[in-house]
C-alpha cells in the first residue's frame, strides 16, 4: 500500500476539521481518519510536525485525496483578518487549524445541504447516512448524480428527507451538471443554483464550501450565525443580519462562518430553543 507524506497549508488540525465527517465517506477513530474515495480508500494520520500521513490504496488517489482534506489552501489571509477583529479573532485562536472538508462530489454535497435544511445537525447526519448506505450499502466514495437519480425522490424520501426537498435535489441534479460548474465563477455558479426550487443561501453556501471548495462561501442564514446576530444586535435576527455578519471576512466568509458557530453566543439557550421549534423543527440552517 503506497504512503505519501503531505505538508498542509498550516495551520492544520485533521481531528479537529474531521469531527463534521459523515461517517461514511469519512470515518474518524483515534487519531485516524478513513476517506473513502470513489476509486478506493486512504487512512490518514497528522504527526506531531504537522505533516499528514496518508496510506492509500493506489497513488492516482492523491489529488481527490488533497481536495478532501481541503489542506493545500493557504489560510494566511484569514489569520490576518482574524488578528484585528475583535468577534472572529478569539474564536479562530482556539481552532486556527480548522478547515472545511469537502466531498468528493459536488452531488454529495447537495445531498448534505438539502438534507440539512430546516432540521438539527444530528437528524440531517442521520438522512445522508442513510442515503449514502442506499447508495452503496458495503460502503463507497461520495455518491454521483446518476447514483442518487437512480434512487428517485420517493427512496431518498424514505431516508428522512422531506418529500418536496427530495423532488427539489432530484430536479436539481438532473437539470443542472454540477460538476461542470466547477471552472466557472462563483458568482455566476451560485446564481445559477438560486434559480432552482428549495434553494437559498445556506443551501448554496453549503454546497459551495463543501462541493466546491469556495473559502468564501458564507452560510448565511444559518441559525447559530442568526443567534448570534441577534445577540450582538439586541433583537431577533434575520437572514440579512446574517449576510452582513459576514461581509467584513471576504473573502473567507465560508471558512469565517464554521468559526463564528462555535461562538458562545452562537449556543442557543434552552429557553430560546423552545421558542424556535414550534416553528424551525430545532433548526441548524434556513434553505
Amino acid at each position: 500500500m503506497p504512503v505519501v507524506e503531505i505538508v498542509p497549508a498550516a495551520p492544520y488540525d485533521l481531528v479537529r476539521s474531521a469531527r463534521g465527517g459523515d461517517g461514511i465517506t469519512l470515518r474518524r477513530r483515534d487519531g485516524v481518519l478513513d476517506v473513502i474515495l470513489r476509486g478506493g480508500r486512504a487512512r490518514v494520520r497528522q504527526r506531531a510536525d504537522g505533516v499528514l500521513v496518508a496510506e492509500l490504496d493506489d497513488e492516482a488517489l492523491e489529488p481527490a485525496l488533497r481536495f478532501v482534506l481541503a489542506c493545500d489552501e493557504p489560510v494566511d489571509g484569514l489569520l490576518a483578518l482574524a488578528r484585528g477583529d475583535a468577534l472572529l479573532g478569539p474564536v479562530i485562536r482556539r481552532a486556527p487549524g480548522l478547515r472545511a472538508l469537502r466531498t468528493e462530489t459536488v452531488a454529495h454535497a447537495a445531498l448534505r445541504a438539502f438534507a440539512g435544511q430546516l432540521i438539527a445537525f444530528r437528524e440531517a447526519q442521520q438522512i445522508e447516512r442513510r442515503v449514502l448506505r442506499l447508495v452503496a450499502p458495503d460502503g463507497g466514495g461520495s455518491p454521483t448524480a446518476a447514483e442518487l437519480l437512480a434512487l428517485g425522490p420517493a427512496r431518498i424520501a424514505a431516508c428522512g428527507l422531506a418529500p418536496r426537498r427530495a423532488e427539489a435535489l432530484t430536479h436539481l441534479l438532473r437539470s443542472v451538471d454540477l460538476e461542470r460548474l466547477r471552472d466557472l465563477e462563483p458568482e455566476r455558479v451560485a446564481a445559477r443554483l438560486r434559480r432552482e426550487s428549495q434553494i437559498g443561501p445556506w443551501t448554496v453556501g453549503v454546497i459551495g464550501l463543501h462541493g466546491y471548495g469556495w473559502a468564501d462561501a458564507g452560510l448565511v442564514g444559518d441559525l447559530h450565525l442568526m443567534h448570534l446576530a441577534g445577540a450582538l444586535a439586541g433583537r431577533d435576527a434575520e437572514v440579512a443580519d446574517t449576510e452582513a455578519l459576514l461581509a467584513p471576512y471576504a473573502p473567507w466568509r465560508g471558512l469565517a462562518s464554521l468559526h463564528l458557530m462555535g461562538h458562545p453566543k452562537a449556543r442557543v439557550p434552552p429557553r430560546r430553543f423552545e421558542r424556535l421549534t414550534p416553528a424551525f423543527g430545532g433548526l441548524c440552517s434556513i434553505h
